[in-house]
């Protein structure tokens, strides 16, 4: 069964990278403030217009835990066709939730911390790991795939620094739970591009069967850009960002903004490689988000734009 407008299980084309916008869920969860449903909706949409393959378009997790993802189901039912919709889940019941409101994918979080895990999900990773296996096997009834966050792969803010051989131990358990996707997060924006090699090589030595390797990057402390390169240079071609540099994780402080999705774009062609997305339609869609939030986004593409203007030939 093919879920979405092409199936993510597929590798990359050559010359291509593959971008998730994780700004509906990631990016939003975090914010104070009330946020609408129309600006959810807004915002799915305008990146699905712009050409995003893959949206983070919502969560169904507990509405006490994050009350900003309380409304998912309604964005889904709202989204534009076009690109593949996933959906953050953490338990069976949330990917039951999560499958009958229509989510190609479902994306599940595994904390290499014991204490962020505890913090975050409310689990220990043992425990996370044994939901896991029960959030596939939902998932398996409908082949709907299901990708994985392991969360803290770079440092804790509880724990600080993170063994590389802790982050491949977990990512192998993960990966044999039969998921298609590992995305190695860096929650607190703590690595450097030298840990992301590290690590990326430590993790390909124990994942098999095909599983895929992506890159979930925060900017906290400036790197996220530079990291990105390093894992472009290391071979991966799966990335998360976010619309204007929201996000940030309501369980880990310091957590700040994910690496800019059109920053993100700007620099993967600059490099030379197709992510298939319109930069001018995303900058458009950083602006009205900006606009409706009242605030100014972090994005360098907002301030700056691209670095030469398009000419016609």
């Amino acid at each position: 069964m093919l879920h979405g407008p092409f199936d993510v299980r597929t590798p990359v084309a050559d010359g291509a990278v593959l971008i998730r916008d994780v700004g509906p869920r990631d990016g939003l969860q975090a914010i104070s403030e009330e946020v609408s449903l129309d600006l959810k909706i807004t915002m799915t949409n305008g990146l699905v217009d712009a050409g995003v393959p893959r949206v983070e378009a919502g969560s169904f997790v507990s509405p006490k835990a994050v009350p900003r993802m309380a409304d998912s189901s309604e964005v889904f039912a709202a989204a534009a066709s076009g690109a593949v919709l996933e959906a953050l889940v953490v338990n069976e019941r949330g990917a039951h939730s999560a499958v009958e409101a229509g989510a190609h994918v479902l994306v599940g979080v595994i904390s290499v911390s014991e204490t962020f895990s505890q913090r975050n999900v409310r689990m220990s990773t043992d425990q996370a790991i044994g939901e896991l296996s029960r959030i596939v096997a939902v998932a398996d009834q409908t082949d709907t795939p299901v990708s994985v966050d392991v969360s803290a792969a770079f440092g804790c803010a509880f724990e600080g620094r993170i063994g590389v051989d802790a982050v491949a131990e977990v990512s192998s358990r993960v990966a044999d739970t039969g998921v298609f996707e590992l995305v190695l997060a860096d929650t607190i924006g703590a690595a450097a591009p030298n840990d992301v090699i590290d690590v990326i090589n430590a993790v390909t030595k124990r994942i098999h069967g095909g599983v895929q390797l992506g890159l979930h990057l925060h900017d906290t402390r400036g790197l996220a850009l530079a990291n990105a390169a390093a894992g472009i240079d290391a071979g991966v071609r799966r990335f998360d960002a976010s619309i204007g540099g929201l996000g940030g994780c309501p369980f880990s402080p310091g957590a700040t903004g994910n690496v800019c999705t059109e920053d993100l774009v700007h620099l993967i062609e600059a490099l030379g490689f197709s992510t298939g997305i319109d930069l001018d339609a995303l900058i458009g869609v950083a602006q009205q988000v900006e606009a409706h939030l009242g605030t100014t986004l972090p994005s360098r593409m907002l301030r700056a734009g691209p670095r030469f203007t398009r000419t016609a030939t």
